[in-house]
């Protein structure tokens, strides 16, 4: 995977926390911020669909919405994963995309 080393400014406090975190996880620091900002940008992209959803075809009725709620439950979603689970699917995911076991940044 290609890297592009960046230049940033974080408030000390920030910075404290992120390195704990990574240090917890056993990562590298740049692996630990690559991961983060990854799923914050998943977040931000999954939240712009459901607002061009929304502008298109309208919010979702209350009743729909506790029917997609419970389809969700049902499915598992927001339900804790086993690590074993979160690694397999890990393993799985980058034989697919034909990237090495472990995701490597910086």
């Amino acid at each position: 995977m290609a890297v592009e080393k960046l230049s940033v400014s974080l408030p000390g406090v920030v910075v404290a926390r992120v390195r704990r975190a990574a240090e917890r996880e056993g990562l590298p620091l740049s692996t630990w911020l690559a991961n983060a900002a990854e799923a914050a940008a998943d977040l931000a992209e999954a939240r712009a669909a459901a607002e061009d959803y929304a502008a298109q075809f309208g919010e979702p009725d209350p009743a729909e919405l506790n029917e997609i709620r419970a389809q969700l439950a049902d499915a598992g979603v927001g339900a804790p994963e086993a690590a074993s689970d979160a690694a397999a699917r890990a393993a799985a995911l980058a034989r697919l995309l034909g990237l090495p076991n472990e995701r490597r940044a910086g």
